[in-house]
Order: structure tokens, then sequence, then C-alpha cells
């Protein structure tokens, strides 16, 4: 036989190597690939809290863009309603007129004096004319 036997000094019993000598440790690999793995699940989470942000920030956008919408179209009709024409034209169509002559309006217990009517007439008989008169 050309093979050697192998002698085992002490049968049985285990010995502790020096740690310089052990294999690779697995609990810091394990702990090591646990924190990494921690991290790409925060990672998704991060972005998806960063996804539902931009969703809500949209909508609200949406709504300021809503709200722009209909400021601009109350504006333009305030603009409409206080147009002196549409005035003049709906007081005419109601029966109103200007007066011919002020009268003053006292009130008892105010202890004021009466303001005396004008005497000069108005230059214009309607608002319609006044307003034709003015523009060219």
């Amino acid at each position: 036989m050309t093979t050697r036997t192998l002698v085992r000094p002490f049968a049985g019993r285990r010995t502790r190597v020096a740690t310089a000598e052990r294999g690779p440790r697995i609990f810091p690999l394990a702990l090591f690939v646990l924190a990494v793995i921690g991290l790409f699940f925060l990672m998704i989470y991060l972005r998806i809290a960063l996804d539902e942000t931009a969703f809500e920030l949209e909508s609200i956008e949406r709504r300021i863009e809503q709200a722009e919408s209909v400021q601009l179209d109350l504006r333009l009709e305030q603009a409409r309603l206080q147009d002196p024409l549409r005035i003049a034209t709906e007081a005419e169509r109601l029966g109103l007129t200007y007066p011919d002559q002020r009268v003053p309006v006292v009130v008892e217990g105010l202890g004021g004096t009466a303001i005396p009517a004008p005497t000069e007439s108005p230059m214009v008989e309607t608002p319609t004319q006044a307003f034709t008169e003015t523009t060219p």
C-alpha cells in the first residue's frame, strides 16, 4: 500500500482553532445582507410616499386652475354688469329717469340743516345720452 494512514491526535474531542484560521463568519455576512434588503425596502417605501405626494400636488394644482378659471369668469361677469350703458338701458326699461330737480331730504332729530337744491339743470337727460356723448 502506498497511502498513509491518518493519525488523529485527539480522537473524539473537538479542538478549537484560532480565529484567524477559521473560515468566514456567517453572522456579519447575514447582518450585511439583511441591512441591504432593509435599505431596499426603505427605498421602495420612500418612492411610494413621494409618488403619493406628487399625485396630491397634481390634484391641488388642478383645483387651483379651476378656481382661477372661475375667478376669471366672475371678473368678466362683474365687468359686464358694471357697464354704464347696460345699467342705463336696464334703468330705462324699468322706467327710471333722472329727476327734474333735486329735493333735499331732512331727517328730524339729526340737528343738521338742509342743503339747498342746485338751481342748474343737468347737462344730459339720460345716461345713454351721457355715454354716447363722451365716447367718440
